[in-house]
């Protein structure tokens, strides 16, 4: 069953309970209604002809067949009346077709008790009858016959009947129209989704112009789209990227490799000068992978994100690149509690500080500074080109000057993305002085928020 047609019934059912209860309660209020005028009716009747019972002298017990003139003012249009005395005769009747029920009760109304009201069943015909006191041990019984109120009433459960079945056949036909327009959206939005999936086509959108869920919905899958957009163009400029700064080491190594192939008696120097290019390709080829691999685990990185101490990594990072790169490092770092991936924040800084052993000059120390969330290295290398700026973070870009030196132009781009993953901001500049400065400022960690 489809989701509009679920709708619909759905609606169709609502309005046929809502009618129901309806047609019920208003079946049970008119005729509460209606016998409430026979009851006021019978009430009114039996307090008119009861003083006229005095008038009744001869009994008339068990015969059909009327009163005699004198007693015909017990007679009253469209009922039946009678009455009993206290030992339960009928001394009178006004129609000669039927005679009421006497009880016990109808005994002790003529002995002097309160009226009753009551229905009987005379013959197969309901009949509402009221005993009513006259005195002198007569009781009047006044009856009127509910056919008529009764077929009233079933007219009435006819027509709400009818109109309540128009009633529920219009509700599902407008719920179907509302479900219609509520989900076409959606029916747009499954369109397109299959669509993408056949044509990997992700310019497809939902023009919906709705403020609701549904057009909220639309507006995220637009979103959705977008974002699977960008991150296909940035893949495949990785991709050319990636291609063309891994061509120019392949090239130089199969040159080099065809070099040695084809002068087999080369020098011994000239040949020792083509095996550290080599070498040196190799290198380039190795750090560059790494560089494209650490790129994707960091974009697809499911590390949790804890409170990590900033001056303890670059402790850490300090110290291996001490190692590694035998520069002098002046390291300052105040205590600084921030909320990242360790091991993510770990590889931007290590970046920052190797990236600066790279470019730094005349032995100078590397200046690396921590403080509220702050993380900056400057190197006393040659600076940036001020055109080169707004640049450095981005995947594969190198400047001028970079070219003559080792590296893939991926260090910095992961520094940014690990930055902007934690709401963070990175910053490059040349530093008063000379050289550069290149760090990065996420929100410290506080444990009143």
């Amino acid at each position: 069953m489809s989701l509009r047609t679920r709708i619909a019934v759905l609606v169709a059912a609502a309005v046929a309970v809502v009618t129901l209860v309806t047609a019920g309660a208003v079946s049970v209020i008119s005729g509460r209604e209606l016998r409430g005028q026979v009851d006021e009716f019978l009430e009114a009747r039996a307090e008119l002809i009861a003083p006229a019972a005095q008038l009744v002298d001869r009994a008339v017990q068990g015969r059909r067949g009327g009163i005699d003139p004198v007693n015909g003012i017990l007679f009253a249009a469209d009922t039946i009346v009678q009455v009993v005395n206290q030992d339960g005769t009928v001394i009178g009747i006004v129609d000669a077709d039927v005679v009421l029920e006497v009880t016990d009760d109808d005994y002790n109304v003529a002995d002097g008790g309160r009226r009753i009201m009551r229905t009987v069943d005379v013959e197969g015909t309901e009949y509402r009858m009221i005993t009513e006191p006259a005195g002198r041990g007569l009781a009047v019984q006044v009856a009127r016959d509910l056919s008529e109120t009764e077929e009233v009433l079933a007219d009435l459960r006819r027509r709400l009947i009818l109109v309540g079945a128009f009633g529920v056949a219009a509700a599902a036909a407008v719920g179907w129209l509302i479900a219609r327009s509520a989900v076409d959206p959606v029916t747009k939005l499954t369109a397109t989704a299959r669509r993408v999936a056949e044509t990997q086509d992700l310019e497809a959108k939902i023009d919906v112009d709705r403020t609701d869920e549904i057009g909220s919905l639309a507006a995220s899958f637009n979103e959705m789209l977008d974002a699977l957009a960008e991150s296909r163009a940035q893949q495949h400029r990785l991709v050319m990227d990636a291609s063309h700064e891994l061509r120019t080491p392949l090239t130089s190594l199969r040159t080099n490799i065809e070099l040695l192939d084809r002068v087999p008696n080369m020098g011994e120097e000239d040949r020792t000068r083509l095996l550290e290019d080599v070498e040196l390709e190799l290198g380039e080829l190795t750090t560059l992978v790494e560089e494209l691999v650490d790129t994707a685990t960091a974009a697809r990185s499911a590390e949790p994100a804890i409170e990590v101490q900033l001056d303890d990594i670059a402790r850490r990072v300090t110290e291996r690149a001490t190692r590694r790169h035998g520069v002098a490092i002046d390291l300052e770092a105040a205590s600084s509690s921030v909320v990242a991936p360790p091991m993510l924040l770990e590889r931007a800084a290590w970046n920052l500080v190797d990236n600066a052993a790279k470019w730094n000059e005349n032995g100078a120390p590397i200046e690396v500074r921590v403080a509220s969330g702050r993380f900056s290295v400057r190197d006393h290398g040659p600076g940036f080109d001020e055109a080169d700026i707004p640049y450095v973070f981005d995947r594969f870009y190198r400047a001028t000057a970079a070219r003559s030196r080792p590296g893939s132009g991926l260090g910095l781009a992961i520094v940014k993305y690990v930055v902007d993953s934690l709401d963070g901001e990175v910053f490059a500049r040349n530093a008063d002085g000379g050289g550069a400065e290149v760090g990065f400022e996420i929100p410290p960690f506080s444990s009143d928020s």
